[in-house]
């Protein structure tokens, strides 16, 4: 990893579908509202610890370092 964060710059780590895949409450899915709530929700976790860790999915992103 030492290797990869000399070559690349600003480096974050997020997580994709972390409360999603939990919820179970299927009668609120017919609310108007209830996507543009999730996507809130889920934008709002995505890079706040723990819940990268916890999430479904992961994405790692970086720019390409100046010496790479």
């Amino acid at each position: 990893m030492t290797g990869v964060r000399r070559r690349a710059r600003d480096v974050r780590h997020y997580g994709i579908r972390t409360v999603c895949d939990h919820l179970t409450d299927d009668a609120r899915t017919y609310e108007p509202a209830y996507y543009a709530d999730l996507e809130r929700l889920e934008l709002a976790l995505t890079a706040r610890h723990p819940y990268p860790h916890t999430a479904r999915l992961f994405q790692l992103t970086a720019r390409k370092g100046a010496d790479g």
